[in-house]
């Protein structure tokens, strides 16, 4: 059976372009097709098929978008969400010019910043009181504090202060022991996933968030939220877009700030953790203004850098002042306990996790993508991840495809 321009029926072509939509490139997934699938294709076929299956799906998307914009468009979700949950973040990934007549290798190479949206619907219930007060287990143990916030700060220029080192804070006696009483769940519970992502601006990006939200018709959902790392672009698209969604700013995200502030300061290693515990359990609690005050204190107690314009981010007045701003600014969007009562989410763990996924597929020391490209595969890992059988639905519709369904046209009778 031949399916356009490739010779390959329609059970193979979806094998190729699931292939290529999670291999970490298209060698790999020509491989793969070979060694699993017994199907015979170069990197170079794969990757053919895959950009023009990914141009199809940004088409549909952006003509989505223009429905949206135009009001045209109606909620596809059968089923209004109980909870409806969107988070925004951002990643990065190397392109390079598209430019024809450049000669080979690589030219222009640059960072862009590809933007990804996970929106999720969630099982929850409310309660009358804060159903954990208390800071979570997972915040008061060192390892895997100083592992959350590597995985945050630790990778620029904040690295020298994410070091740990130095020896075991005491041992905490704030919970009972696990086995003599395991923590309910009181978290929202994960139900159906689906993404976004783009090489685009955040002012291109906000309608193709909210096409998608009104597509699995969030807007009606019960209890509505929308999680972001406290970036101001996050909140000017959240208020732009989803300004009846509770903004909540990652409480993960407000660990790290703490956590290297609390570091910054210095003395012990005890003291340091100490400092910590106190400031990560106050703004749990909703008590930010007690820890802004500190900060405030000890900011004023500092000698500021002599030369502003080459002070360096780990500089110890500039960690501090620059936490005090992120809290300043994000304490209306740091309520933690009234957003555990009413069964919201407090961190966005899913669109971290999302972005980690994204760059399996599009980052790597060999991987320069020309901004057309990045766009298509983009789309394409999206569809992939998205777990409403996007990809496949497009497949058995897309142009071309056997599964299409035609129209025909009754032949007129002669005479």
């Amino acid at each position: 059976m031949r399916l356009g321009s490739h010779d390959f029926s329609p059970a193979v072509l979806g094998k190729i372009v699931r292939s290529a939509a999670r291999s970490t490139s298209f060698h790999v997934a020509a491989e793969s097709l070979a060694d699993e699938a017994e199907v015979d294709i170069s990197s170079r076929q794969a990757g053919r098929i895959a950009h023009e299956v990914g141009e199809q799906l940004r088409q549909d998307r952006d003509r989505r978008v223009e429905a949206f914009g135009n009001k045209q468009a109606s909620p596809e979700a059968p089923v209004v969400p109980r909870l409806a949950v969107v988070s925004v973040d951002g990643g990065r990934m190397n392109t390079r010019s598209e430019e024809r007549g450049q000669g080979p290798g690589v030219h222009n190479p640059a960072w862009r910043e590809d933007k990804v949206a996970s929106l999720l619907t969630m099982s929850t219930k409310s309660h009358d009181d804060d159903p954990h007060p208390e800071l979570p287990r997972c915040f008061t143990k060192k390892n895997e504090v100083v592992e959350l916030v590597q995985g945050i700060a630790g990778q620029g220029a904040l690295a020298d202060v994410v070091e740990a080192g130095g020896e075991e804070p005491p041992a905490l006696t704030v919970f009972e022991p696990v086995e003599d009483k395991p923590e309910p769940r009181w978290q929202p519970e994960p139900l159906v996933l689906t993404c976004q992502a783009t090489l685009e601006s955040s002012d291109e990006f906000g309608p193709v968030v909210a096409a998608e939200a009104h597509r699995r018709n969030f807007f009606a959902a019960q209890d509505r939220a929308f999680l972001g790392d406290g970036g101001l672009w996050i909140w000017t698209l959240q208020r732009t877009y989803f300004p009846a969604f509770e903004p909540i700013v990652d409480f993960v995200h407000v660990l790290t700030h703490v956590y290297l502030a609390a570091k910054t300061v210095g003395g012990t290693p005890a003291a340091v953790w100490e400092r910590y515990l106190g400031w990560a359990t106050a703004c749990w609690q909703g008590r930010v203004a007690i820890v802004l005050e500190e900060l405030r204190a000890i900011l004023e107690a500092m000698p500021p850098p002599e030369n502003t314009a080459e002070v360096k981010p780990t500089d110890p007045y500039e960690v501090i002042r620059l936490t005090i701003g992120y809290l300043t600014n994000n304490e209306p969007r740091m309520d933690y306990p009234r957003y555990r009562r009413a069964g919201l989410p407090t961190c966005s763990g899913m669109v971290e996790s999302l972005i980690k996924q994204f760059n399996r597929r599009v980052k790597g020391t060999e991987k320069f993508w020309n901004p057309t490209q990045a766009e298509t595969i983009l789309q394409l890992r999206a569809a992939y991840l998205s777990e409403d059988e996007q990809l496949a639905k497009h497949l058995k519709t897309r142009p071309m495809s056997a599964f299409r369904p035609y129209k025909t046209t009754k032949r007129r009778k002669a005479g």
